[in-house]
């Protein structure tokens, strides 16, 4: 292998992993065009969940600033909460807090 054969193998190698390292920014604008993620819609996520018996799951789903509180399996699903405050232990706080008054 010439020296000229070995400096190409080495500029090829460079620009793929320039390229790779370009490319991320490039996806993750798609990844989130495709989820539909754009400036000023809020997206639904899963803040947790806890598997309370073999058919019943109590979830934590959040709007924006919003919160629910869902009861899923069994009979049937419940919505137990919308809260307006930021996040359910703040809930439960002023929960305690209207307890203890």
């Amino acid at each position: 292998m010439t020296l000229h054969e070995c400096v190409n193998a080495i500029a090829a190698l460079i620009f793929i992993v320039v390229l790779i390292f370009c490319a991320r920014p490039l996806l993750r604008f798609l990844e989130q065009k495709k989820r539909g993620a754009r400036e000023g819609q809020v997206g639904l996520s899963l803040v947790g969940q806890m598997a309370l018996d073999r058919t019943r799951r109590l979830s934590v789903v959040r709007y924006g600033s919003r919160e629910i509180l869902l009861l899923t399996g069994g009979n049937q699903d419940l919505m137990m909460d919308w809260t307006e405050r930021d996040t359910f232990v703040s809930a439960l706080d002023a929960s305690a807090g209207e307890d203890m008054a």
